[in-house]
């Protein structure tokens, strides 16, 4: 059970209401039974009365449904964060759309031989490259962990820590490169141990691992990628044009 929250007034019922969808979106899917009023009540820290009236107002708006004397259901889905493969956006960029703080944990920067379809994807003779991995968050939550591969630039280590964007499309155009196009692949797996560890991961989940290697406007790939995402939290979609 986390920790009680403090209410601040703002308008109490709001809060509460707005307290009540995030448990539901961290612990519940749909149609499980949340706690009970009073647990509730006592979780957030206010009454049993302000707690009915949230629910009866989440009740209204579709979020749950109430049974007499059998408790209260969630009834809307989570919605998945979506993702339109079609146009080049960060994963910034589509968390914020979609009303998350987005945010990184655990980046790790470093020269290291770069494994060998790698060097495929880069097109590189040079064994070395610089490798970045991080986690990206969601209001804190863990939902994608990305492995990151670039040419080694010069000063690449000295730069990139003072480097603060969470995106490295800015970083790139610190080089003069500007992304033009991206090619991406699409796999689904299972997490395995180490990737449960990076994302925070209880049990092995279905991942989604986008594969993607980015080119600069001349043609010149500039960055390869593994991106491995929840696919409990992500739905990916494409505009397929029909041929004559």
């Amino acid at each position: 059970m986390r920790a009680m929250m403090n209410i601040v007034r703002r308008t109490l019922h709001a809060q509460v209401k707005e307290a009540i969808q995030e448990i539901i979106h961290e612990d519940f899917a749909f149609m499980k039974k949340l706690p009970s009023e009073q647990e509730l009540s006592e979780r957030i820290g206010v009454s049993r009365n302000t707690i009915r009236e949230a629910i009866k107002a989440l009740e209204n708006e579709g979020y749950v449904t109430s049974r007499h004397g059998v408790g209260t259901f969630v009834i809307q889905d989570k919605e998945n964060i979506k993702y339109n493969l079609s146009s080049f956006d960060s994963a910034t960029k589509i968390l914020i759309e979609h009303g998350y703080q987005p945010g990184t944990r655990n980046r790790h920067a470093e020269l290291k031989k770069a494994p060998s379809y790698v060097r495929q994807f880069l097109q590189q003779v040079d064994d070395q490259v610089f490798y970045i991995e991080r986690v990206r968050t969601a209001n804190g939550e863990s939902v994608i962990y990305i492995e990151d591969y670039l040419p080694v630039f010069e000063n690449i280590e000295k730069t990139f820590k003072s480097f603060h964007e969470e995106s490295l499309v800015g970083f790139l155009r610190s080089y003069g490169h500007q992304i033009a196009f991206v090619n991406c692949k699409i796999r689904a797996i299972m997490s395995d141990a180490r990737l449960q560890e990076k994302l925070s991961l209880s049990k092995p989940q279905a991942l989604l691992v986008l594969q993607q290697t980015h080119f600069s406007q001349r043609g010149i790939p500039v960055l390869y990628s593994d991106g491995y995402y929840l696919s409990d939290k992500f739905e990916f979609s494409i505009v397929r044009n029909v041929s004559e």
